[in-house]
């Protein structure tokens, strides 16, 4: 009953603080509507100042409207504890800390998923970083990511295979002597009489 009577109070104040937001929005649309019926004036020095005046006012105004919410929040969770009876209590703490549990091992899974996804991701041969980015993107389910990471990683492989093949291939002996010199068929020819 107690707790009914707490959010009631709670859903009263912020449903004022609402209302007030906008009622000032919607007199600050008609004075806008009515401002752009009229030319616009000039803006000067001493105009911006007292703009900036009375929205640092209004800025004041709702931060002490919301210190006072806070204040009574704050007052109706004491009366609403105080109230509680020692079962009560010991329920909304167990509730918590189950909800905390809870958390806790929802995080340790997504760590966990994480850390297999990325392992599977190194047996494949993939580089630590892209492991890392790709175990990352399956474990949100971001599949356009993955896709992307998986692009990436062929690619990078791919042109590692080719300098790797380019580095390592044999020159061709076509066109060289024994001493390793290079000599033109056509002069060859020509000096053997052909």
């Amino acid at each position: 009953m107690l707790r009914e009577e707490l959010k009631t109070q709670k859903g009263y104040y912020m449903a004022e603080e609402l209302r007030a937001n906008e009622q000032q929005a919607m007199e600050r649309e008609q004075g806008d509507a009515q401002g752009a019926e009229r030319q616009e004036p000039e803006v000067t020095l001493e105009s911006l100042n007292a703009d900036n005046a009375k929205l640092r006012a209004e800025l004041a105004k709702n931060k002490i409207a919301l210190d006072k919410a806070l204040h009574n929040n704050g007052e109706l969770t004491k009366q609403l504890r105080a109230k509680m009876t020692a079962q009560e209590q010991e329920d909304e703490a167990k509730r918590i800390e189950a909800e905390n549990f809870k958390n806790h091992m929802a995080e340790l899974e997504a760590f966990k998923k994480k850390a297999e996804a990325k392992e599977r991701y190194l047996t494949m041969g993939m580089s630590p970083d892209f492991a890392k980015e790709a175990a990352e993107a399956e474990v949100k389910g971001d599949m356009d990511e993955l896709t992307s990471i998986y692009k990436r990683y062929n690619e990078a492989s791919l042109k590692a295979h080719q300098d790797e093949w380019l580095k390592n291939r044999p020159e061709p002996a076509a066109s060289r002597d024994e001493d390793g010199k290079k000599e033109d068929p056509f002069i060859k020819g020509f000096n053997q009489g052909y």
